[in-house]
């Protein structure tokens, strides 16, 4: 197996309604569109373009927000939407840039942020993910994950990823790509949180953290199933608040606005807050419709509430007290 190195040179030879708090968006500009859907017709959903911070800039649509570095190389992406919103992310792109597209990074494997792939990468774009990404899209599952059960692979139903949608250079420790005159380090998060796959990309120049969905601005969005917990994300949330997110980083959620240091602050301490909450009441004997009526979230809803946040089909605070339950049952 090729090193970290080897693989990187071969890719190069070869080669890329939000209504929450008005904290969260950009002074001066709307809010970005948060679309959190299954159902995905692109013509019921518009990708708008937003500055971020130095080279940086973010389309947003249905799916993944997604951070856009272009220059005389080309366009580097970080993660792609839904495959059904391709044509309208390139044609959001070419917007910026009418370079190509040379480099696609996946925070993840989940198919709002990387159903792109196979369009773009068909385009001569390479991408990057996690080894975890690839092993997962290509239905399995990394060595010591959790047994299959809902969300821990595509059911058997589901079509397979194709080949071209595949990450070509995968790693588990980080890596330094210099692009446009950025350098950018794709950083592997150290505990799984949302899942067993999840990278962080900061772009050192521009002082731009790219989060995926360990970071969505609201209750965070855990997958057990890929190997998250509650307490993962927040010793990821702290990692990334001692290594990389400064007074002036910008903050590039999977989901979301675009967000300072402040804002994961506040709900790394709510999320905190709120799991304790929920420990003592498990540990009390209180069942789970007991602590949903208890309301462990309530002063904390109205900022972070899932529903809040975007037009949302996908998760609910509702289901994540279920998972917060299960982890205190489970002693987690």
């Amino acid at each position: 197996m090729l090193n970290q190195k080897g693989k990187f040179a071969m890719a190069l030879a070869g080669a890329g309604l939000f209504s929450g708090i008005a904290l969260f968006s950009q002074t001066g500009t709307a809010p970005l569109p948060d679309n959190r859907v299954r159902n995905v017709d692109p013509a019921q959903y518009q990708e708008v373009v937003r500055d971020v911070q130095g080279k940086i800039r973010v389309v947003a649509g249905a799916g993944s927000q997604v951070s856009v570095l272009a220059g005389d190389e080309g366009v580097l992406i970080v993660d792609d939407q839904y495959r059904q919103m391709s044509d309208k992310l390139l044609a959001a792109i070419r917007t910026i840039s009418g370079k190509p597209v040379r480099y696609v990074i996946n925070t993840h494997m989940h198919p709002d942020h990387v159903g792109g792939n196979d369009a773009i990468a068909s385009m001569g774009a390479t991408i990057f993910a996690h080894d975890n990404v690839r092993i997962r899209l290509m239905g399995g599952l990394p060595p010591g994950a959790a047994p299959a059960q809902a969300g821990n692979a595509p059911p058997p139903s589901a079509p397979p990823t194709p080949l071209g949608a595949l990450p070509v250079v995968t790693y588990r420790d980080p890596i330094t790509l210099h692009i446009n005159s950025e350098e950018i380090t794709i950083i592997p998060s150290p505990k799984p949180s949302h899942t067993d796959g999840d990278c962080f990309i900061y772009f050192k120049n521009s002082d731009v953290l790219a989060m995926g969905d360990v970071y969505t601005t609201d209750y965070p969005a855990i997958n057990p199933g890929n190997g998250g917990t509650s307490e993962n994300v927040i010793e990821d949330w702290n990692y990334a608040l001692d290594h990389f997110i400064g007074p002036n980083t910008k903050i590039v959620p999977g989901h979301g606005q675009i967000s300072a240091r402040a804002d994961l602050i506040a709900l790394r301490d709510a999320v905190s807050t709120i799991r304790e909450r929920i420990q003592k009441m498990v540990k009390d004997g209180m069942t789970l419709e007991q602590v949903k009526a208890a309301r462990p979230t309530k002063e904390f809803d109205q900022r972070f509430a899932l529903e809040n946040v975007g037009r949302n089909e996908i998760v609910s605070t509702d289901a994540w007290y279920g998972i917060m339950y299960n982890e205190a049952k489970n002693g987690q």
